[in-house]
């Protein structure tokens, strides 16, 4: 668990680090502010476009195999990075650090569940979130205290480090596993991925990540405007929402493996309500502490149940159903952040943006409904023997 949780934390790190390097982006490499916040971009739709062709050209391999080879690509793509002599060398290299994303938090959901009591899944899936969210609040900042101290190519040969250290100990800690390539045919495993209730909780999880992007991608000018925090106290704030978010995380591991379907409709109504209560309640400090700290809880909480449940959904695909949900969330990222690029130009501004984000949380909460309905309807056939399914496939 922790050499998964490492790996995801390098990757989460990476994933987000260039927007706490856009001043040192664009002076270095000589382009505008805009101009060096779509590597962030470039980065996110690589994940869309590549996660489950990586997921097909990785099919045959054990999963042990897949997470470090993919490791191995994160390497070489920060590697890369620190040594691009310009933009759009440094846009390729990102590019091909995206490669191993998908794939690699595909594998590692499998791995996670694999080697724990079936009950605990979804809780052992969120332990290597964790990761993930101590990306957001810890890997980040770091690097941008690095970079300010250094360059930014210091920060992308620590986050190289990073990657080492996680390829070391996945190869130490990591037991051996049989091949991870299944005897059915990729058209079947197609064909299972368009099963209605996949489909749907993988737009559930694109609603999801892009509630919570729509907000956080511009939560600094948010707080300022907003409730009027200067730039040392929202630091602060951020910890705290990340705080949250881990929270969050330990909570919907739990929930889920009491009742996935349920619980995540629960969420999903949390998230709206709160986000709702965040337009008056932004004008006042202590209120608008509170509802981020619960925002921060609600909204990460679902987030490795969903992948947990639609691998488990998936039956004879989980290796690709776990790398084109992936691509959900990371599509749901840049919807988010594109969304709430034009809702701060209106007359909204930045009072439109809980709104927008609430949006989205019942749009998803509306699908979750839908997936009930599926899943009580026609559920999908139950995975092969030896391959991993989480208990919450079985009931709502």
């Amino acid at each position: 668990m922790l050499a998964l949780a490492i790996g995801a934390f390098g990757l989460g790190t990476t994933e987000t680090i260039v927007m706490g390097l856009l001043p040192q982006l664009s002076g270095g490499l000589h382009v505008s502010i805009a101009q060096a916040g779509l590597l962030v971009s470039g980065y996110a739709i690589g994940v869309t476009i590549a996660s489950p062709v990586v997921a097909i050209l990785t099919n045959s391999l054990s999963r042990r195999d897949t997470l470090l080879l993919t490791m191995g690509i994160f390497i070489a793509g920060n590697a890369c990075s620190a040594l691009a002599p310009g933009y759009w060398s440094l846009m390729l290299a990102r590019v091909l650090t995206s490669f191993s994303h998908g794939t690699f938090y595909g594998a590692a959901s499998i791995m996670a569940c694999q080697i724990v009591p079936p009950q605990r899944r979804a809780e052992a899936l969120s332990l290597v979130y964790i990761g993930l969210t101590l990306a957001m609040i810890l890997g980040v900042p770091m690097g941008t205290v690095v970079a300010q101290l250094t360059s930014w190519r210091m920060a992308f040969w620590l986050i190289c480090a990073v990657g080492v250290v996680a390829w070391s100990a996945m190869w130490f800690c990591i037991p051996r596993d049989r091949a991870g390539g299944s005897t059915i045919p990729l058209a079947a495993q197609f064909r299972a991925m368009l099963h209605p209730l996949v489909v749907t909780m993988m737009l559930v999880s694109m609603c999801t990540s892009a509630s919570m992007f729509t907000l956080f991608t511009y939560i600094s000018p948010f707080l300022q405007v907003r409730t009027g925090l200067g730039t040392h106290v929202i630091d602060a704030v951020l910890l705290m929402i990340g705080g949250g978010l881990c929270l969050g995380n330990l909570l919907g591991g739990r929930l889920a493996d009491w009742k996935m379907l349920p619980s995540c409709a629960g969420l999903m109504a949390a998230v709206a309500v709160v986000q709702l209560l965040l337009v008056p309640g932004s004008l006042m400090s202590w209120s608008c502490l509170a509802l981020l700290f619960l925002w921060g809880v609600f909204i990460y909480a679902p987030m490795a149940p969903l992948q947990t449940y639609v691998v488990a959904c998936a039956g004879s695909a989980p290796n690709i159903a776990a790398a084109m949900n992936q691509s959900s969330f990371n599509f749901g990222n840049a919807i988010g952040a594109w969304a709430g690029s034009h809702m701060v130009v209106t007359r909204w501004s930045y009072a439109g943006l809980p709104v927008l984000s609430a949006s989205f949380a019942l749009v998803g909460l509306g699908l979750v409904g839908l997936a009930i309905h599926f899943q009580h309807r026609n559920a999908p056939k139950p995975l092969p023997a030896g391959v991993v399914t989480h208990p919450a496939s079985a009931r709502s």
